[in-house]
């Protein structure tokens, strides 16, 4: 088995060893966090969707933005 990046959407981490043929490698931070989703988790889906801690949430950015949208 080889070692290569992990093939979720953003994540730099590299050196992953878990892997599936149908989506990919998987780093341990990808793989526990998709544990704590639970069982029932799309993981197509998951392995779309970006890390939080890649993208941190910038709580005044994201309220300017929709206070425009629904007004004040």
């Amino acid at each position: 088995m080889g070692v290569l990046s992990c093939h979720r959407e953003y994540c730099p981490n590299i050196m992953c060893t878990k892997y599936s043929s149908e989506f990919g490698y998987i780093c341990d931070e990808c793989f526990e966090e998709l544990v704590e989703t639970g069982p029932n988790t799309d993981i197509q889906d998951f392995m779309d969707k970006p890390r939080d801690d890649q993208f941190p949430l910038d709580k005044d950015l994201a309220r300017l933005h929709y206070e425009e949208i629904f007004g004040d």
